[in-house]
This record gives structure tokens, sequence and C-alpha cells, in this order.
């Protein structure tokens, strides 16, 4: 039962951090901003938390599983048909759905810790590897790419999905925003479309 309360409190303390982080700016918010905020003592916070950085590699935790919700409608397909149609997959990845899940602004604050701070850049290389990690999961059961090198594929399509998020981040006009997004959409079928022909 104790366990169970410090994991409940634990991701109430994340959720709080994110919530402010969100609102401020990650800069601003301190653990006391945080306490006052969930309504208990900062000293509580730093007993599950005892530094920033460790509040922060938590908080790079929760990123990645917001961002795994993303794979959600891919999953369904999975468990339905066994396999994922493309499109599924290429509109999950480039859906605006991501904005929902987790703000750009947060990520990118905690991203640029990583040229300061070593164990911050090794959670944030984890959160990209296991995203890449389950998109390979995904492509291994596409029959149109057996035998095919999964893991380079799915380095590939994330290379363009991020290069586009963080490209698109800065584009405030909504016909533009969206002919950008169906280009980069293009540019994944392509990557995918290369590999299915290698397999005939």
């Amino acid at each position: 039962m104790k366990g169970k309360i410090s994991a409940e409190r634990k991701k109430e303390i994340i959720e709080g951090f994110y919530y402010l982080s969100k609102e401020n700016g990650l800069e601003n918010t301190s653990i006391a901003k945080i306490g006052k905020h969930l309504g208990i003592p900062p000293s509580l916070v730093m007993h599950y938390f005892p530094t920033r950085d460790i509040l922060i590699s938590n908080l790079i935790s929760y990123i990645l599983d917001q961002y795994l919700k993303i794979y959600e409608p891919v999953i369904k397909e999975l468990e339905t048909k066994n396999h994922a149609d493309p499109k599924t997959f290429v509109d999950s990845l480039f859906s605006r759905e991501w904005n929902l899940l987790f703000d750009d602004g947060v990520f990118y604050s905690c991203y640029a810790l990583i040229f300061r701070n070593e164990v911050i850049k090794k959670e944030y290389r984890k959160l990209h590897d296991r995203l890449r990690e389950f998109l390979k999961e995904i492509l291994d059961r596409d029959e149109a790419l057996k035998n095919q090198d999964t893991q380079l594929l799915a380095e590939q399509i994330f290379v363009v999905v991020e290069g586009a998020y963080y490209y698109l981040s800065m584009i405030d006009n909504e016909d533009t925003y969206n002919k950008k997004v169906e280009n980069f959409k293009e540019q994944v079928y392509d990557l995918l479309r290369k590999k299915e022909a290698q397999h005939l």
C-alpha cells in the first residue's frame, strides 16, 4: 500500500511539474512552486526527487509515456489485423495529437539541457531510442518489409519526423503548415515504398 501511495505521489508531482513548466516555462518552475501548486511542502517534493536533475529525468520519462500514446491507433490495427497499414502510423506520427499529448516548449526546454548535463542527455537518448524501437516493432510485423533493415528504416523515418517537427514549430500559417506536413509524410511514404520494392 505504501509503495502505491509513493508511486501516485511521484506521478502527481511530475504532472504538477509539467503543468507549471507548460504555463510558466521550465526555467521558472522551482521545487517551491511545485509544492505550492500541489499544496504540499517543498520538503516532500524533495523527499521523492532530491534534486532538480532527478525531477527533470522523471519528466523526460513522462514525455516518453505521453509520446507512446501516438502509437495507439497502430496498436489497435495490429491487434485486429496482425499488421498495420503504413498510412495509419504515418498519419499518427504527423498528427497534431502530438501537440495535445505534450507541450513542445517543455520538450525543447528539457532538450536544451542535454548540452550541459550528461544524465539528462542519457535520458533523452533513451527516449529517442525507445520511440525508434517501438516503430521497428511495428515495421517488423509488416510482411511487405520482410527481410528488410527495419531498424535503419525506423531511424530514417524519425530523422524526417523530428526534423519536420522542429521546422513546423516555427510555422503559424495553417495552410502552409498543412502543405509542409503533406510533403514530410510523402517523404516517409517514399522510404517505405523503396523498402517494399526491395522485398519484391
